[in-house]
Parts: C-alpha cells; sequence; structure tokens
C-alpha cells in the first residue's frame, strides 16, 4: 500500500515537473513578436539608434528595453519572429539588437 502511494506520488511529481518545463507563459518560442517603434522613450537611447520595443500580440507582453538603428528597425517592422531568436550586441540599460531571425527565414 505504501509502496503504490510513493509510486503515483512519484509519476505526479514527474509529471508536474516535466508541464513546467515545457512550459512558456510569456510566449517567447511563439512566432507572434514584433519589433516596433517606441515614441515615449525617445532620447533614451545612444546616438544612432531609435528605442523598439519586441511585442507579442496574442500574450499581451512586451520588452522595451532594447534599441536599434532605424534603418534595422524599418527592415524588422510588420516581420514576425520569436523572441528567443532575437540577437544583442550589447547588454547595457538598454539591449542593441544586432539580428532577428524572422519566422519567414529571411534575416
Amino acid at each position: 500500500m505504501a509502496a503504490t502511494f510513493r509510486l503515483h506520488a512519484a509519476l505526479v511529481l514527474t509529471t508536474i515537473s516535466l508541464v513546467l518545463l515545457a512550459c512558456d507563459p510569456d510566449g517567447k518560442k511563439d512566432c507572434a513578436w514584433v519589433l516596433e517603434p517606441e515614441a515615449k522613450l525617445e532620447g533614451t537611447t545612444e546616438p544612432g539608434f531609435i528605442p523598439v520595443c519586441a511585442r507579442n500580440r496574442k500574450s499581451m507582453k512586451e520588452d522595451c528595453a532594447m534599441q536599434a538603428t532605424l534603418d534595422y528597425a524599418k527592415q524588422a517592422y510588420g516581420r514576425t519572429f520569436r523572441y528567443v531568436d532575437i540577437r544583442f550586441i550589447s547588454a547595457g540599460q538598454l539591449h542593441t539588437v544586432s539580428s532577428i531571425k524572422f519566422c519567414n527565414g529571411k534575416n
């Protein structure tokens, strides 16, 4: 009886652990993120950069601690990507976006 209870408890804990590890509550692996300029943060970037936000319209999550060149922001505007596919040059107060692997396969 006690051995059966321990076996069931171990199975339940294992299942819960697997579910939690596979979970992506912020949707960072979803192909639903877009890069958009953020006018409210103007003046907070380094010279030659504009403030941008990565936004997920499905999960209503965003990360606005980023900057990119105007040319790169124009190139990325409206194209979807996975948040985990953003690459940064710097890790300062504002992360400088260096590249994004877009969902359509083109960078």
